[in-house]
């Protein structure tokens, strides 16, 4: 395993997440202080030692996920970025050909070692050393991380047999087939990696029609098929899935729970004065240069920098940097970075980057 490749796509634009995501790719939402990109890699360094290279397949948004990655994980990782090119735009934003073309772009980097893959929207509460010991120990070609969910119907679906080898893997299933959903990280070994390539390569020439994508599921589902034997590495713990609001919210919440805070009452916050006349109700992230004043906050809030709020009641929510929020009341909501927000009672808000709902002449700060 001592050359073993990383491949993380990162090109796609993220849908289910806008408007969140017409500012920024979707691994860059902040939850519970960080990005998402850099809770992932920060697993993956607890698991892969110095100098391991990954070759990130980049497409919207490139330059910022490219000098963002370069800027903060580079003294640890060997980065490498391949471009996927978009089919055309529609209004302005561009659409993609799918996650297996994504994929298949970094065949010349991965074609003769073993290669793991991973999504940047799912992060596993476990290490990746699990999915690396399955497959040592598996006696297999192949290892895919799966967990048991609640809502099958929004995942890729594993029926495995008695010893959790994969016996069949299905896109969305509209009708019940398994429990185990696939969790964003897949291991294959040199003697599946060359076949999965080939069929890529077939499955790019098959024309797009009615804006479907050219998907990496049916071609894991054909391996399977040709006898190629991949083991289901089944995760304990939570992995978390930040592909949709809802899912965010729920990552979140347990992120925020599992954190531990040095100052978890912020009582310097308070003795400094950032902090007044207010009640913070734990699990609360707070990030840099925040003044929270006359507010209950908590539980279950991820605050972002350079914040001001003031008379707000926010529970179960996440908000951006740059935020200035005056006399809201809301719950279960997503707040995008440098938007104004003033006078409202509502919950489930979910607003983009740079919003501005104000019935006063409130100014950025």
């Amino acid at each position: 395993m001592l050359k073993l490749k990383i491949i993380c796509p990162i090109a796609g634009v993220g849908k289910r997440l806008q408007p969140f995501t017409y500012s920024k790719p979707k691994a860059f939402l902040k939850v519970a202080g960080k990005r998402l990109i850099d809770h992932i890699l920060i697993k993956l360094k607890s698991t892969f030692p110095k100098g391991t290279v990954i070759v990130f397949i980049v497409g919207y948004k490139k330059r910022q996920i490219s000098e963002y990655l370069i800027e903060h994980f580079s003294d640890y990782f060997k980065l490498q970025f391949i471009e996927q090119k978009p089919l055309g735009f529609s209004a302005d934003t561009p659409f993609f050909s799918g996650l297996g073309d994504a994929i298949l772009l970094a065949k010349d980097f991965a074609i003769d070692d073993d290669c793991f893959i991973f999504l940047s929207d799912r992060l596993p509460m476990e290490e990746y050393s699990s999915i690396l010991l399955t497959y040592h120990q598996g006696n297999c070609d192949g290892v895919i991380n799966i967990k048991k969910v609640e809502n099958p119907q929004f995942y890729g679906v594993t029926v495995l047999d008695t010893n959790d080898f994969i016996t069949k893997i299905v896109e969305k299933p509209q009708v019940h087939i398994s429990d185990y959903a696939v969790s964003g990280a897949y291991l294959f070994g040199k003697k599946s990696i060359s076949r999965l390539f080939e069929l890529l390569e077939e499955q790019s020439k098959i024309k797009i029609v009615n804006g479907k994508e050219h998907q990496f599921t049916p071609i894991i589902e054909q391996l399977i098929e040709e006898g190629i034997k991949l083991k289901g590495s089944v995760m304990q713990k939570e992995i978390l899935d930040f592909g949709r609001p809802e899912t965010l919210l729920e990552g979140n919440r347990y992120l925020l729970s599992e954190s531990k805070l040095k100052d978890p009452l912020y009582e310097s916050m308070f003795k400094s004065g950032n902090i007044v006349d207010s009640k913070i109700v734990p699990p609360v992230f707070i990030g840099e240069n925040v003044r929270i004043k006359n507010s209950i906050i908590g539980p279950n809030v991820s605050i972002g920098d350079d914040i001001e709020l003031e008379k707000c009641i926010l529970s179960e929510s996440v908000i951006g940097d740059g935020v200035l929020l005056k006399k809201i009341i809301s719950s279960n909501s997503i707040i995008g970075d440098y938007s104004i927000l003033e006078d409202l009672i509502k919950n489930d808000i979910t607003i983009g980057d740079s919003t501005y709902i104000t019935t006063s002449n409130m100014k950025s700060f």
